[in-house]
């Protein structure tokens, strides 16, 4: 059996917490996702960019963590973006109905200059 990683690497640029994910987001690797972003958010950030440009596949427990990421950042009064969604990643959020539950930018560079503006 052939298992894709995901890696979750962590950067901050101008007060934005980046989470740059690679890899396969499925049953196996969701539960990192949803880690990293508690894990932001413990630590105090409120503006958080998920870059996605990495990802070339998201099961539905990869679409429930994003969504509950979603939910998490929105409790903590904070704002969560999505970037360089895959055509893959799309099209799975568009089935599913979540895309519109999400602010999505096409780069990184729009991602960050979005989350700048954030109070």
């Amino acid at each position: 059996m052939v298992t894709w990683k995901l890696t979750i690497g962590r950067e901050s640029s101008d007060g934005v917490a980046v989470l740059r994910v690679e890899g396969r987001l499925g049953t196996a690797s969701s539960g990192d996702l949803i880690g990293a972003i508690v894990g932001a958010i413990e630590s105090g950030d409120r503006r958080l960019l998920i870059d996605l440009a990495g990802v070339d596949y998201v099961s539905s427990a990869g679409l429930l963590a994003l969504d509950a990421a979603s939910g998490r950042m929105h409790v903590a009064g904070g704002t969560l973006v999505l970037c360089g969604l895959t055509e893959p990643v799309r099209l799975a959020l568009e089935l599913s109905g979540l895309l519109p539950h999400f602010i999505v930018d096409g780069s990184k560079d729009d991602g960050l200059a979005r989350l700048r503006t954030e109070n």
